[in-house]
């Protein structure tokens, strides 16, 4: 298989759709490494798939950096490379409420975790040599970006800002021979995490999508793997 050995970083792995692709990167022989916000988010992770998948070769580990600090996170992925690929899942508090009322440092730390995140680790591969040649950098939107609700602007201006963002880098990051693209989960039910009410709310949801049912993070992790193994794609 294309990941069998293959080196991946997951930002945001030590939790829901970054925790579920690195359970599928380890099912196809991949080496992870966790990049997580907090020490007891990322041992717990980590703990959780060596328990998992308790092959002695395949190398688990994680660590702890801080995505809105260009400084750190560059440092953080200096010191691991180089690897093959680079997932980028993490996120901030959603915001949903009227314009009227939004907290504009609220809205600035969604752009400081979402989208100047993802730059500052586009930055870190161009300028360190990161992510080896035919390797992959796979970015996460969401569908604001593509169909906005009430209440929803701000969430739907940074998942547009990154769409435009990954066209921008798949041109930038070609000369280094890694391929950029984002991922658009949509609803996606936690497989980890305790929220019975947010995903009893999801559930009622799934009769208004074409599928019937909502997706997990394992259904969510398929997207991020075919973007990470197929090598004629980038730009998406």
């Amino acid at each position: 298989d294309r990941l069998l050995g293959h080196k991946a970083i997951i930002i945001g792995g030590s939790r829901g759709i970054g925790l579920g692709v690195a359970e599928a990167f380890l099912s196809f022989g991949a080496h992870v490494h966790l990049i997580g916000f907090t020490t007891a988010s990322v041992q717990n992770a980590v703990k959780l798939l060596k328990e998992e998948y308790p092959d002695p070769a395949l190398e688990i580990v994680g660590s702890t950096s801080d995505v809105r600090d260009e400084a750190a996170i560059t440092e953080s992925l200096r010191v691991l490379a180089p690897v093959d690929h680079i997932v980028y899942t993490a996120v901030d508090a959603r915001i949903r409420g009227p314009i009227g009322a939004l907290d504009i440092a609220d809205a600035k730390d969604l752009f400081g975790v979402k989208f100047w995140g993802q730059v500052a680790v586009a930055k870190a591969i161009a300028n360190h040599d990161v992510i080896k040649p035919g390797g992959s950098y796979t970015v996460t939107s969401g569908t604001l970006s593509l169909k906005p609700t009430t209440a929803t602007a701000v969430g739907a201006a940074v998942n547009g800002a990154v769409n435009s963002l990954t066209q921008g880098l798949a041109i930038d990051l070609s000369s280094k021979g890694v391929r950029v693209n984002a991922v658009i989960p949509g609803f996606v039910l936690s497989t980890h995490e305790n929220n019975p009410a947010r995903d009893a709310n999801l559930k009622k949801r799934a009769e208004k999508l074409l599928t019937g049912f909502v997706g997990t993070n394992e259904d969510i992790a398929e997207a991020y793997l075919y973007l990470a193994r197929a090598r004629y794609t980038t730009g998406t």
